[in-house]
């Protein structure tokens, strides 16, 4: 099995409204991932959260149903949270808001094991990473892993 196919990155939202809004780096993750083929999972939970932060800030949310639209290779995803994982989170994961986005990343990542968090919150990374390396990684991070590979 290509290995473009197999591994699969999860977003916060952080990174998703950058992706959007300033069309960065996180933008490129977006182009690259894609043409990789490399699938980006997006829990309801971030989605949602976006939704919250584009009400708030007046804007207009068919901005990101849009841009998601464009992409072949996202998904947004939902998973039931488990308790010994909301447990974990409690423990490892000071900011409550984190705590979600901690629980999906370890779900998904038990469904398959080449499955990584893109954030920029060291906080929430070094939690991640805690339980276990390489869980959670920076944009940049990523963008150089996946520039190793050829199509």
């Amino acid at each position: 099995m290509k290995e473009s196919i197999k591994f699969r990155i999860v977003i916060d939202t952080n990174v998703l409204f950058s992706a959007i809004r300033y069309r960065g780096k996180p933008f490129e993750l977006f182009e690259v991932a894609e043409k990789k083929g490399v699938k980006i999972l997006i829990p309801e939970y971030v989605y949602d959260e976006l939704k919250e932060v584009f009400t708030r800030n007046n804007l207009n949310f068919d901005l990101v149903t849009r841009f998601l639209a464009t992409y072949s290779n996202v998904s947004i995803v939902e998973r039931e949270l488990r308790d010994d994982l909301v447990d974990l989170a409690k423990k490892k994961v000071q900011d409550r808001k984190d705590r979600p986005i901690f629980v999906y990343t370890l779900l998904l990542h038990e469904e398959n094991s080449a499955t990584c968090l893109v954030t920029g919150d060291k906080a929430l990374r070094d939690a991640l990473n805690g339980v276990k390396e390489g869980l959670a990684l920076t944009v940049d991070e990523v963008l150089n892993f996946l520039s190793s590979w050829s199509l």
